[in-house]
């Protein structure tokens, strides 16, 4: 299970899974776990992908979704330790 600390992180990523339209990321956040490698990867790379789309979307609106992301980040840290998948988040992160 995703160790989510504040509702707003799901709802952040539900927000750019949408608009990113990401049918595999939902996919993960809906059933909260990871299956496999290639969906630890898959996620690892949204999140990479969510932050860049945040970034464009408040220089749009004004906003900072710095907290909210950085809330994220630690999120998927720890959950990404805890079932197994660090290697793969530490590649993905390392590339972006």
């Amino acid at each position: 299970m995703i160790p989510y600390k504040l509702p707003e992180e799901k709802a952040t990523i539900l927000h750019y899974v949408k608009l990113l339209n990401d049918d595999t990321t939902k996919a993960i956040i809906e059933r909260d776990e990871l299956r496999n490698k290639e969906e630890a990867i898959h996620l690892a790379n949204f999140f990479w992908k969510m932050v860049n789309a945040s970034n464009n979307e408040d220089k749009v609106s004004g906003d900072n979704s710095e907290y909210i992301l950085e809330k994220i980040i630690i999120t998927f840290m720890t959950y990404f330790r805890s079932s197994g998948y660090e290697n793969e988040w530490e590649e993905v992160s390392d590339n972006n």
